[in-house]
């Protein structure tokens, strides 16, 4: 069995990608289950398999104890680590019957992927196949430097999580061919990439940005640009075959 952890800032399609995703499996004829680990969600589009939410409810959660929207989720956190040995067995039951475990993680990014959740998650299933989707919200490019920290973010991430991520360019039907091809060529042709940057941006975080291109290259695994729409089902095929290899004991996700 293998783990795919959809992570993403708030906005960036997990939660759609989930159904997706979900569905092209199981039309292709794997045994998939499903996993909601935001305490905070209204509504799913999907049916899952173990729902944190029978654990805690942001919501009930605020109105029960008096707290903001920054405070139940903090407190929602506490809630799950006080639990993790109860979530991690639920999830490793659904892998006895399953060849992949969809995982949803929480709408506010830090709250899995940069704080204790996340990694105690990961280190209980480690072992059984495990693969991290970062989800980058198209609409959110705007300049070269947008892409440089959506790349920082995602490294970040991958570090603080020790997961392969495989890099995901999520809402692509919304945007232009050009901010499609302006962050593959971040991966492809980093000096060509570079010179966008210094045409487009300015200011210090246009320097800093330049600057640390070089840098997050060294760093980077060996990896491609994956572009899809949740919504519209574009690609699907591509994600899929880059979680595939990501999952394959070579690891080489070009």
């Amino acid at each position: 069995m293998s783990f795919v952890f959809l992570i993403g800032p708030a906005g960036s399609g997990k939660t759609t990608m989930t159904k997706t995703l979900l569905e092209y499996l199981r039309e292709s004829g794997e045994k998939v289950s499903a996993v909601n680990l935001d305490p905070g969600v209204v509504y799913l589009p999907y049916r899952p398999d173990y729902d944190v939410r029978e654990i805690v409810e942001l919501r009930e959660l605020m109105l029960r104890e008096k707290l903001g929207p920054n405070g139940g989720l903090l407190r929602a956190h506490e809630i799950m680590l006080a639990n993790i040995d109860k979530i991690v067995k639920r999830i490793r039951e659904l892998a006895l019957t399953s060849s992949f475990i969809l995982i949803d993680t929480p709408g506010q990014l830090e709250l899995f992927a940069l704080k204790e959740l996340g990694s105690r998650v990961i280190s209980h299933l480690r072992g059984r196949g495990t693969v991290g989707v970062f989800l980058v919200d198209a609409t959110s490019i705007k300049r070269p430097s947008d892409v440089v920290m959506n790349i920082l973010l995602a490294l970040a991430v991958q570090f603080h999580l020790d997961i392969e991520i495989a890099f995901v360019l999520n809402k692509i039907d919304l945007v232009s061919k050009e901010t499609i091809k302006l962050f593959d060529t971040f991966f492809m042709d980093p000096e060509e990439f570079l010179r966008h940057l210094s045409k487009r941006d300015q200011g210090t975080f246009a320097e800093l940005a330049g600057e640390l291109i070089g840098i997050i290259h060294e760093f980077l695994p060996p990896t491609r640009l994956v572009a899809v729409s949740a919504v519209k089902r574009e690609n699907i095929e591509d994600l899929y075959s880059i979680i595939h290899d990501a999952l394959c004991e070579c690891g080489d996700l070009t």
